[in-house]
């Protein structure tokens, strides 16, 4: 929460729980983290995390200025 009372979206986080090949996979990004999974499930959330971040860059805003409730609606809009 910032010091204004008012939540805010600080990061995004993508945790993959389908490996099964032992691999540890993590990729991280200034706006988002995305943690294990099958190389398919990984790149599928790199995909995803990444679609967000360009949607936010392209608002000419940044994440943390997002209020929950707006960032649920913006993915409603990119989903």
């Amino acid at each position: 929460m910032r010091e204004d009372g008012q939540s805010r979206v600080v990061g995004l986080l993508g945790v993959g729980f389908d490996t099964q090949d032992g691999q540890i996979r993590i990729t991280q990004a200034d706006q988002y983290s995305v943690l294990m999974g099958s190389g398919e499930t990984h790149e599928a959330l790199q995909k995803i995390c990444r679609r967000i971040d360009e949607s936010i860059k392209s608002s000419g805003r940044a994440l943390n200025d997002y209020s929950p409730e707006e960032f649920m609606e913006m993915m409603q809009e990119l989903y």
